[in-house]
């Protein structure tokens, strides 16, 4: 250890001597470094983005929808007594996190006018299912179904639309028709991408209780989310039970979330590492190329070293440790800014908008950045130390 430490303190002090003639190489390895580790880092938290984005649009995993219709007209059976048997059928199978969901059209009062949006009727667990997190107010409430007035969660597209901002929950908002309804924002979530309209969620027994006289509902379904081992069989047993209660009513099973969240951002870690090994690579010709010219100025000072008993290994790896030095403080430098890039506004309101679990900075990103930076010193350096070794004491008088 003590020949370690001697070692590491004689490469800084050559460091020191030489600075001006390695900076510029440094410079670019520590560059190259901090692009490394960002990549590694920001692709790691947009992978977690793009997992978030798709349990919003298909489900956790592994979520599954039923959907039911008649054998013999095709058309889908009324939705309550079907809702009530897949609500008991759930509690048989101890399925905590299902849900009912139904899309309806309703007509909003907006302060420029009225319009079309979509009313999705849902149970307390599609919040789950979905991940769908308020970023003002709070999500429905099983009490909600009994209020006076119907409580909705409304997207930011209609928040914007009536013109309500933030910290301006709770507020109301009329449904037209024949007998217009008043209803009460209690929450707030992120725009639906699939549908790409304005959408507002209310609890299934609410619409049931205010609109379901008036208004018709479509497009309903059933989901549950199940532990990824055994759920294929627990589906289908689930819609063996379904058929079995519901005689006459065809059942279909279809796996809703998607098989291959996240790999879609690989390509841009390969990018975006690519660049930063090509990067590298240029920093590395050019701390040699320093390096190099260095050991053919140190001729005299290494027979010198020589002469007064150094070993050929001593010489070999005070040479070596020069570089290793040199980038790794390098490359601590350009992980340190690395950690800086990815914890700034700016990567928080462009990257990290749509997550809501945002991933601590990865550990495997800071010891990829120093290991790579240590492994480009010693190839740097080997050369230069092969060609210090065979100095000569004789060399160190010529020159």
């Amino acid at each position: 250890m003590t020949g370690l430490a001697a070692a590491i303190a004689e490469a800084w002090q050559e460091l020191r001597i030489h600075r001006l003639r390695v900076l510029l190489s440094l410079i670019g390895v520590g560059v190259a470094v901090c692009a490394l580790t960002c990549a590694v880092a920001v692709s790691s938290i947009a992978k977690q983005a793009l997992v978030e984005q798709a349990e919003r649009e298909g489900g956790r995993p592994t979520t599954y929808g039923l959907y039911a219709y008649s054998n013999e007209t095709g058309e889908p059976p009324p939705p309550a007594e079907t809702r009530r048997v897949f609500s008991t059928i759930m509690d048989e199978f101890d399925i905590t996190y299902h849900s009912a969901i139904g899309e309806s059209d309703a007509l909003v009062v907006l302060p420029t006018g009225s319009r079309h949006i979509s009313l999705r009727a849902v149970d307390v667990a599609y919040a789950d299912l979905r991940r769908m997190v308020p970023v003002q107010g709070r999500w429905l409430d099983a009490k909600d179904a009994q209020n006076l007035s119907p409580a909705v969660v409304v997207d930011a597209r209609l928040m914007k639309a009536l013109r309500l901002g933030p910290d301006s929950l709770p507020a109301t908002v009329t449904f037209g028709g024949e007998t217009p309804i008043t209803a009460t924002i209690v929450g707030q979530v992120r725009k639906d991408e699939q549908s790409g309209r304005s959408t507002a969620y209310i609890l299934f027994d609410a619409y049931d209780r205010w609109f379901g006289a008036t208004q018709q509902m479509f497009d309903v379904n059933f989901q549950m989310w199940v532990p990824p081992k055994g759920a294929k069989p627990l589906s289908k047993a689930v819609a063996q039970e379904f058929r079995s209660q519901l005689p006459g009513l065809q059942v279909q099973v279809n796996r809703q979330d998607s098989a291959d969240r996240g790999e879609s951002f690989t390509t841009f870690k390969y990018v975006v590492g690519g660049i930063s090994a090509l990067i590298l690579l240029l920093g590395a010709m050019s701390l040699l190329n320093i390096a190099l010219v260095t050991i053919k100025q140190r001729v005299r000072e290494i027979g010198i070293r020589r002469s007064f008993g150094a070993t050929t290994s001593r010489v070999f790896f005070s040479v070596m440790m020069e570089s290793v030095v040199a980038t790794f403080v390098a490359g601590l430098v350009g992980v340190v800014g690395a950690v800086g890039i990815v914890n700034s506004p700016l990567i928080a309101d462009h990257v990290i908008t749509n997550v809501t679990d945002i991933p601590p900075f990865p550990i495997s990103a800071a010891m990829l950045g120093l290991v790579v930076s240590l492994a480009v010193g010693s190839l740097a350096g080997l050369l230069p130390a092969l060609i210090a070794v065979r100095v000569k004491i004789i060399d160190a008088i010529r020159f």
